[in-house]
């Protein structure tokens, strides 16, 4: 890099910087200043070279001086002071001391408050590309970690829907009881789709109040109402142009807010709140709803209208009950992350296998990652074992073994456990008209833990061969 001149270096601090700069001795002599410190004290540059900044103020050029203060304290000062032209101004000194501790020079930077508001604005807008980097980092932290469970036919048959639309760039409704995957099914269809590389933004529609979904969605200008920032606020719709947009629980969203987002999608632009320019977006909507929006149309809770723009494709997930063959394997997902988190090496019992098949999971696939995790933490050794608590469902599902489950006060969890699966094995064996390889075969275990299990409540069984 080539040298540059000090003498260039001090003529372009004079000319061209565009905020006063000034530096003083240690008494508060103006030893260098540019051309805008004179412009806004009045004086000539030649003029202003050897006043003392006490002076200035004594004379009302200003009403404060940071570098006295700076000088008393040694510190570095900044305050706003007001000029004699009425000019609001931050003023920053910082001192530099000599060896011996005393102040020597003082650097004084003044920015108007103009100037202040501009970089106010820079400042905003870059913290709202930081936050929207943030959720895009989260984003894709999250979807090298995703893995979707589809061992079922049901769940496959999804999977082959979405490899047919995600690469279309049509809105989407995904339909399904809470808990059964919209928003991870609607992520795969984002980076499936030629919008992969750009934003993928989620919001809960249910989680807000009406007003503040607005402003989140669509943005909003400065003072647009009591509270809103100074600056504005870019929406969500503006975050996510480029990308997609994921809207859960739309059936949530109020009708003056479905009237506004059908605007939206039809005219691909959208005005701020308390704003009057239309600013131009281009985002894919996936929607995700646990309610009948059929239903709400003939209610005249959800517009029809928007309902045809927004529904060009459905999906309906199944519940998890619905899907069988693929809750042990997604419980098993969830116990490996566990067992990786804390090294450990637990697994579900025999009992606890069949227990999951068999029960209802109205909670479907967010019931099951929190009874995981909730056997994970409570269960001494490495042996996990689930009970679920008595349901309209599993009281039939007990109903129908061979003798009532019978539990005693003073039974240990480990007694009661060794009863439940001696009781179900029982069941299955008699299905199986005590054949013990095919009940085992149902099982999933091998023979010998069926002959093992019963010999310890003292059950007698006939072995076959």
């Amino acid at each position: 890099m080539a040298a540059i001149n000090n003498d260039k270096l001090i003529e372009a601090l004079r000319d061209y910087y565009r905020e006063s700069i000034f530096v003083t001795d240690g008494s508060g002599n103006v030893i260098f200043a540019n051309e805008v410190a004179s412009q806004r004290v009045g004086l000539p540059l030649d003029e202003l070279i050897g006043r003392n900044v006490q002076d200035m103020v004594s004379e009302g050029v200003y009403s404060y001086s940071t570098v006295m203060e700076s000088i008393r304290t040694k510190r570095e000062v900044a305050a706003e002071i007001n000029s004699s032209d009425d000019l609001h101004t931050f003023s920053n000194s910082v001192p530099v001391m000599d060896e011996t501790g005393r102040v020597n020079l003082v650097v004084t930077n003044n920015m108007s408050i103009e100037h202040s508001k501009e970089w106010e604005e820079i400042i905003g807008r870059q913290k709202q590309k930081t936050d929207m980097l943030k959720r895009e980092l989260d984003y894709l932290r999250l979807r090298d970690k995703r893995v979707i469970i589809a061992n079922s036919k049901e769940m496959k048959d999804i999977l082959n829907s979405v490899n047919t639309i995600a690469s279309s760039d049509a809105n989407i409704v995904i339909l399904g009881e809470s808990g059964t995957g919209k928003d991870m099914i609607a992520q795969i269809i984002h980076e499936q789709s030629w919008r992969s590389n750009e934003s993928f933004i989620s919001v809960n529609c249910a989680a807000m109040p009406e007003n503040l979904l607005e402003s989140e969605l669509f943005g909003y200008e400065g003072g647009a109402f009591t509270g809103a920032l100074s600056k504005g606020k870019i929406g969500l719709f503006e975050a996510a142009s480029g990308g997609t947009l994921f809207l859960d629980e739309i059936g949530e969203m109020s009708p003056a807010l479905q009237s506004k987002l059908l605007r939206v999608i039809e005219n691909h632009e959208l005005r701020r709140v308390g704003g009057v320019q239309n600013i131009p977006v281009d985002v894919r909507i996936i929607c995700a709803t646990n309610s009948n929006l059929e239903e709400m149309i003939q209610a005249r809770t959800f517009r029809e209208d928007l309902y045809y723009r927004l529904a060009v494709f459905t999906l309906k997930l199944p519940r998890l009950s619905e899907r069988p063959d693929d809750i042990i394997p997604i419980a098993e997902l969830f116990l490996k992350e566990l067992n990786e988190k804390y090294n450990t090496h637990k697994h579900f019992s025999d009992i606890t296998i069949e227990t999951m098949k068999n029960y209802s999971w109205p909670g479907n696939i967010r019931e099951l990652r929190n009874v995981v995790e909730r056997i994970f933490v409570v269960s001494r050794g490495d042996e996990l074992v689930f009970t679920p608590v008595p349901t309209a469902s599993y009281g039939q599902y007990f109903s129908e073994m061979p003798n009532p489950l019978l539990v005693n006060d003073g039974m240990s969890l480990k007694e009661f456990t060794d009863s439940v699966e001696s009781q179900y094995i029982t069941k299955v064996l008699n299905e199986c008209g005590g054949v013990v390889t095919e009940a085992a075969k149902r099982l999933g275990v091998h023979r010998s833990v069926i002959y093992r299990k019963l010999n310890k409540t003292g059950t007698d069984i006939e072995r076959d061969v």
